[in-house]
């Protein structure tokens, strides 16, 4: 983390945490350019968040696929649903494949009753599958994607899995998926329950929440 993050979380002065960094040559380690799949979903619907008055009045859920690798370079898939009023994460998957199996599993992870509520993804061939669309329909979900070859239409998104590569897949390498998911678990409740968040005015998704008189996210098991 950066020194305004951490003087959130520290709760104490954010040029103190500078001076102190810079003594001691920490730095915030930088974020490496993310992994983009390149599959296309062959059901294809519009962006409903550029249709100001229809994202306006409801809920938006983000989610996306992303890679990481392991110490034996095996490549483990990831998937989550990340809630854009409070910015919690809440589901979080995690298989070898990239099937639409892994959209699904996480779909039904998500604790979120609704009706009406905007998933928003990439146009991914596992978010237009048909098992994927019937999930969906039946949580509640009105889909939405981000128009092709325009990753800052799921910005939220891709700002999540910058960080969460730069804290985690990145961090150290992982022997086996174990080691890795056991990293996964601690830092992801970290980050909706303690975790100062630039948008939410230094505070974390849970204490956001709490202030707001909103629902706080579940403890989420990735073992």
């Amino acid at each position: 983390m950066g020194h305004r993050k951490l003087a959130a979380l520290l709760k104490m002065g954010k040029n103190r945490i500078k001076r102190v960094m810079h003594k001691y040559g920490i730095e915030a380690r930088r974020k490496k350019k993310r992994y983009i799949y390149p599959g296309k979903a062959s059901s294809i619907v519009p962006n409903l968040l550029r249709e100001p008055k229809m994202a306006g009045e409801q809920e938006v859920m983000f989610s996306d696929i992303f890679e990481v690798q392991l110490a034996d370079r095996t490549k483990v898939r990831g998937c989550f649903a990340l809630w854009k009023r409070t910015r919690h994460i809440l589901a979080l998957a995690f298989d070898y494949s990239m099937r639409a199996e892994l959209v699904v599993s996480t779909i039904e992870m998500v604790e979120f009753s609704l009706p009406g509520t905007i998933w928003h993804s990439d146009q991914g061939s596992q978010y237009g599958a048909e098992q994927t669309r019937a999930v969906l329909l039946r949580k509640g979900f009105e889909r939405s994607m981000s128009r092709a070859g325009t990753p800052t239409d799921n910005g939220y998104a891709e700002r999540f899995v910058g960080q969460f590569k730069l804290s985690v897949a990145e961090r150290r390498s992982y022997r086996t998926l174990g080691d890795f998911l056991r990293a996964a678990e601690a830092w992801v409740n970290f980050y909706n329950q303690d975790r100062p968040h630039e948008g939410l005015d230094q505070q974390s998704p849970d204490h956001y929440a709490r202030e707001h008189g909103l629902p706080t996210a579940p403890y989420l098991p990735l073992l």
